[in-house]
């Protein structure tokens, strides 16, 4: 009997433990600030069968098609978006997933990197952000979480036209307590593999150095078209910071358009770029550009890419 009453009282104080490190985590993500020293400034096993661990299709409420119907040329034009949405909630805290699903859907982009998304948070009405986005615009998505307690988890989502074949969340470096991941995805079109990678950066200096050493070590080991976007969490080329691999531009930089800001730090208006988008040398940039949220902080951030379809296509 003595054993027994051990037993349970060290169960409940695991679950009381566990209970505190949630509530210290919603705290942390609804009240903290980016100190200036670490901020770099210069110019799935859900219950729902709709979320199981291969990429999962969404409900098509707009009668759309795969991305490979929608256009029949050799060649087409692919939108990217990268987009922190701030746990889907607008400007006053209060929860919006549906204005940020409307941005979305009205963007009509065609593969997706999403920041900052809940699964079954009480923050956010306990849904699940990226299913519902996924849903909403018909499309197919993958899901790697940065947190998870008690099965309530927070993290990146990718969200995709094109059938998504193949992904992983990996871990990155962290030493605070909101974790980092990579999200990798494969994804297909017409049959050419396209390496999706989403990541959202740590906020401490030295968290990232390390972190995108990490991404590099796994970009390099891709071959073929890469894609990475994300929250950096700083600008790009900082002066006492890590550069990303030399195997990827910056679409911005490529269309000379790094002064479209993408977030407000400290002031009103986006002052800073730290969203962004990089691709494969190969791959044609068309367009960058930069649309303001009316809900998240963060913007929009866009890239036109042209696709060329390889005749040889069809091994994976």
């Amino acid at each position: 009997m003595r054993r027994k009453g051990i037993h349970g009282f060290m169960v409940f104080l695991i679950a009381l433990f566990t209970v505190c490190q949630l509530v210290a985590f919603l705290n942390f993500r609804t009240g903290y600030v980016i100190r200036h020293e670490d901020f770099v400034e210069v110019s799935i096993e859900p219950p729902h069968p709709a979320d199981r661990g291969d990429a999962s299709r969404g409900r098509v409420d707009d009668q759309l098609v795969d991305g490979d119907d929608m256009q029949s040329q050799d060649d087409k034009e692919i939108l990217l978006l990268s987009f922190n949405i701030r746990h889907g909630v607008d400007h006053k805290g209060r929860e919006s997933l549906r204005s940020i699903i409307e941005e979305i859907k009205g963007s009509k982009a065609h593969i997706i990197a999403l920041q900052e998304v809940d699964y079954y948070m009480p923050r956010s009405r306990f849904k699940n952000q990226a299913r519902e986005i996924a849903s909403a615009l018909g499309f197919y998505y993958v899901y790697g979480e940065t947190i998870n307690v008690l099965g309530i988890k927070y993290g990146n989502a990718i969200i995709s036209v094109y059938p998504i074949i193949e992904h992983q969340n990996i871990r990155l470096y962290s030493s605070s307590l909101e974790k980092r991941a990579i999200l990798k995805a494969k994804v297909s079109i017409e049959g050419d593999i396209y390496h999706i990678l989403n990541v959202h950066l740590g906020l401490k200096r030295e968290e990232r150095q390390r972190q995108i050493e990490e991404i590099n070590g796994i970009v390099e080991n891709l071959k073929g078209n890469v894609i990475l976007m994300g929250d950096f969490n700083e600008q790009a080329y900082s002066l006492d910071g890590q550069s990303i691999s030399d195997s990827l531009v910056d679409t911005a930089i490529i269309k000379q358009k790094e002064y479209l800001n993408t977030y407000a730090f400290y002031s009103d208006t986006p002052n800073t770029r730290i969203d962004r988008i990089y691709v494969s040398k190969d791959i044609e940039v068309i367009d960058h550009f930069v649309v303001p949220s009316k809900t998240s902080d963060h913007s929009m951030v866009f890239a036109l890419i042209s696709h060329k379809k390889n005749k040889k296509a069809g091994i994976i």
